[in-house]
């Protein structure tokens, strides 16, 4: 066996992290995704899905997004991956508290366009934790 092999085989990839990761991402984009669909049946005239929906959601959304948080800095501290996860998890818990604050003001013109930049966000944060590139590490990363 050759050196390079045996480095290979020891090499310590983020698993468990990855897999906590893309647990939080399926559940954060789903409910991000439901946002604009409860939003649209109150424009189509059902008043309660504002309240018993979008409402409810909305308010949990930021607090899912601090689990993704601390789950993409386990994946960055303990499982050896990258560190922007970790970052572009704490820009959604701000982007989506902001997102909260405008929406229970009322104030359309930030809520609307904040939300379809934190759909987008988080659809295609979740769908690099499924590619290939998120097994690896940082030193792999930068090869």
């Amino acid at each position: 066996m050759t050196a390079t092999t045996e480095e290979q085989q020891t090499v310590r990839r983020p698993r468990a992290s990855l897999i906590g990761l893309r647990i939080t991402g399926v559940l954060h984009t789903a409910l991000v995704i439901a946002q604009p669909i409860a939003a649209g049946y109150f424009l189509a005239g059902n008043v309660d899905a504002m309240t018993n929906v979008h409402g409810p959601i909305g308010g949990s959304i930021w607090m899912v997004g601090l689990l993704q948080t601390v789950v993409a800095a386990v994946y960055w501290l303990v499982g050896r991956g990258r560190a922007w996860p970790t970052l572009v998890s704490a820009g959604l818990v701000i982007a989506e508290f902001v997102q909260l604050t405008y929406g229970y003001q009322q104030n359309f013109a930030v809520h609307v366009p904040l939300g379809v930049a934190i759909v987008l966000t988080i659809i295609w944060f979740t769908i690099w934790s499924f590619r290939p590139t998120a097994r690896l590490t940082r030193q792999e990363a930068k090869r």
